[in-house]
């Protein structure tokens, strides 16, 4: 049986901002909920979550609603800078992983 997240309230505030980004970005392109389900591939009720901000919504429905918006390629600029962990690992240095993926 799988563990439920528990978010923190800046967490769970971060995920309810993105929920309402999405539902913004469903509504300019004047889409109804089923249809961008559709588009992702999903259930309706599996995209409300989203918009909803559930914590129990997986990372993959947040790449196929992504790509369904025509945002795919923004996902990856996620942690493309990176200067509190840039700043860490210049005063501490690497100390666990593996090779650095460029």
């Amino acid at each position: 049986m799988k563990r439920p997240v528990l978010l923190s309230a800046p967490e769970a505030d971060a995920l309810d901002l993105l929920g309402r980004r999405v539902r913004l970005a469903r509504l300019r392109r004047n889409l109804s909920q089923a249809e961008l389900a559709d588009r992702a591939g999903v259930t309706r009720k599996t995209y409300i979550a989203l918009e909803q901000g559930r914590e129990t919504v997986n990372i993959g429905l947040l790449v196929k609603v992504m790509a369904a918006l025509g945002y795919l390629e923004r996902l990856p600029d996620l942690l493309a800078a990176d200067p509190l962990g840039e700043e860490m690992e210049e005063i501490h240095g690497r100390q666990r992983g593996g090779r650095l993926a460029g």
